[in-house]
């Protein structure tokens, strides 16, 4: 299994379950919005040429570094405009670095208000990974808003427990 088969899984769960939208947002900051923003998958869609609309969103920061967001999700709630989600996946055996991980904030808060990337106004930094993997590198979590684990993902799009328990047995 590839990290961009979970990365579209995620995807294409969030995209067809309100339930699993909900779920996602009432865990961090925009909470308030869990039962009422709308993803606006569509108009990601829509806004470049991509296959697909959630992944590949490169960018160049002041520094002339380059890096994408491996999930980008843009909500859009009717009292406070738009939001997003920059959601970073890490398989069991991937490498996550310091410099990556702070490099999610600054791509999220440079591109914010930028409308090739719709717009929004606020947004979120998230790591998900198996748990394991979230212990292990609590370093670079601290530089994420949150950590959601595979494990818990795993009620919503099940092939995230399947190759959690696939990892552990090899472990």
């Amino acid at each position: 299994m590839r990290e961009s088969e979970l990365d579209q899984a995620f995807a294409e769960a969030l995209g067809e379950s309100p339930a699993f939208q909900a779920w996602m947002l009432s865990g961090g900051r925009f909470s308030r919005h869990a039962a009422t923003a709308r993803l606006l998958h569509h108009e990601q869609a829509s806004s470049r040429k991509a296959k697909h609309w959630w992944k590949h969103w490169w960018c160049t920061l002041p520094d002339g570094s380059q890096s994408e967001t491996d999930i980008f999700l843009v909500f859009e709630s009717q009292n406070e405009g738009r939001f997003s989600l920059h959601i970073e996946n890490k398989m069991q055996k991937g490498i996550l670095t310091l410099s990556q991980s702070i490099k999610y904030r600054q791509r999220a808060a440079f591109k914010a208000n930028d409308s090739r990337w719709l717009g929004y106004n606020d947004f979120e930094v998230i790591l998900i990974a198996p748990n394991d993997f979230l212990q292990m590198h609590k370093e670079c979590l601290c530089q994420f808003d949150r950590g959601i684990s595979y494990e818990e993902i795993s009620a919503f799009v099940p092939l995230f427990g399947a190759i959690s328990r696939s990892q552990n047995s090899n472990a």
